[in-house]
């Protein structure tokens, strides 16, 4: 029986009407758009490469285990395949308002979790498709091989006839409970077999609790320490925004001035922070800081997809600088200190301990946490490497892939950084009623990644 993960399920906690959990990303095409019912048949025939779309989440009776995956055995696609357009004019603040409308509705957990949508109207002869995926499904970069996997490196690609479906079987009340005792004994044996086996190596074993420990040692001493710019409870609607640069810029930027990709655009963020936070308040202290968790991806290459296996970095972006080489400095070091100080290693000990906990107790502590204010960190900053080629869906080429990340508990500002084909986007999901000047992020960011490209030369 397929179950959720630790932290999948910890997503499916942590969903309710002001945080639905669910990513997301806007893929805009040039050409003109494809009939729905030609999109439906596109979708249908590549279905089967996608199992986890045809199912839902079944709990467990009285929490005895984690959730399990099931066939939908009332799976309709036109349900999650929909239609709609912008108004005219059809521009950016139109598709932009749609897409924040989309993305604040919260998805049926009691059907599979994911929706697509076909937008049209838009100027220029272009037409865009939005994903909506639960984040218990996929994490972020898994979540972009399936968006590989919709699409086609030719446009001259037939759509084939669609597999016929037969849901399984729904397992009985009996059978989950049974398969959920065991799954309680076997997992936590199967810890113990790991650690035995890194006993038969000692000094192995050393070097992994060693990471381990200070890794977790640091995410608690992270999140001891916070700041309060940017945080409140979110309500249920959603503002999005996005802002845009080059690649192959950025990537000269990081050989001029050193760092990494990610530094740069860390660096270009938090200028985008630092004008929002100017136009709200005329001063900012020097030391002032923004406190971002940078989630990593911890799959292995070639390892299957779906689920999250991810842990975090956190970084404090000093928005209180005015020298953009030197809020670039000071960015690069704390990455480059995060990287060497077993935080990473430090989270997948936590995970991987938290088979421990029996069942119901690990769900009640989880709604718990899913209603604990958490001040330590303002907001949540994930970077998504997606294909660098041009892709096509329908023989339509792909012009821009932009993604969506949902708010944490007690923020009102994340990004999600995508790249596709030599650009780079940031999508910035808002808090509606709370940040309505989203857009000077947006602006600002641009305007970051064109102060660092004159430091380049």
């Amino acid at each position: 029986m397929d179950r959720l993960s630790v932290l999948d399920d910890t997503f499916v906690v942590l969903e309710r009407d002001n945080l639905p959990m669910h990513i997301g990303s806007l893929l805009i095409f040039d050409g003109a758009p494809p009939e729905y019912s030609e999109l439906v048949a596109h979708v249908a025939s590549r279905l089967d490469r996608l199992p986890r779309y045809r199912q839902v989440i079944r709990e467990v009776p009285l929490n005895l285990g984690r959730p399990t995956w099931q066939d939908d055995t009332h799976f309709s696609l036109e349900y999650h395949v929909r239609h709609t357009a912008v108004p005219h004019p059809g521009g950016p603040e139109q598709l932009r308002a749609l897409a924040g409308r989309l993305f604040s509705h919260r998805l049926d957990m009691q059907r599979p979790l994911w929706e697509m949508w076909l937008i049209e109207g838009l100027a220029d002869n272009q037409f865009a498709i939005l994903n909506k995926i639960h984040h218990a499904m996929v994490d972020g970069l898994s979540g972009t091989d399936v968006m590989e996997m919709l699409l086609d490196e030719s446009p001259d690609v037939q759509i084939d006839e669609a597999r016929q479906w037969k849901p399984q079987r729904p397992p009985s009340t009996v059978e989950v409970l049974s398969d959920a005792l065991i799954d309680t004994v076997r997992n936590p044996l199967g810890r113990l077999k790991h650690l035995a086996e890194d006993l038969g190596s000692p000094k192995d074993a050393m070097v992994n609790a060693a990471a381990a420990i200070v890794g977790t040692l640091r995410i608690g001493e992270t999140l001891a320490h916070t700041e309060d710019q940017l945080l409140g409870q979110p309500g249920p609607h959603r503002r999005w925004a996005w802002a845009e640069g080059d690649l192959a810029e950025v990537k000269r930027i990081k050989t001029e001035i050193g760092g990494t990709v990610n530094d740069v655009i860390l660096a270009a963020i938090t200028n985008g922070y630092r004008e929002f936070l100017l136009g709200r308040e005329p001063m900012l202290p020097e030391h002032a800081f923004v406190r971002t968790m940078v989630p990593v991806s911890t799959r292995p290459p070639g390892a299957p997809k779906g689920g999250n296996e991810v842990a975090v970095m956190f970084a404090d972006m000093p928005v209180g600088l005015a020298n953009p080489r030197t809020r670039f400095e000071a960015i690069r070091q704390q990455m480059a200190a995060a990287k060497r100080s077993g935080t990473v290693e430090g989270l997948d000990s936590l995970l991987e301990n938290a088979v421990f906990l029996p069942p119901a107790l690990y769900a009640a502590a989880g709604r718990l946490a899913a209603m604990t204010p958490q001040p330590a960190v303002s907001t949540i900053t994930t970077n998504v490497p997606g294909p660098q080629k041009q892709l096509y869906m329908l023989g339509r080429p792909m012009d821009r892939m932009l993604g969506y990340v949902p708010l944490g508990m007690n923020q009102l500002i994340t990004v999600a950084i995508v790249s596709y084909n030599g650009q780079i986007c940031c999508g910035i999901t808002a808090d509606y009623d709370q940040v309505p000047d989203v857009e000077v992020l947006a602006d600002g960011i641009e305007a970051g990644l064109a102060e660092l490209s004159d430091l380049a030369g």
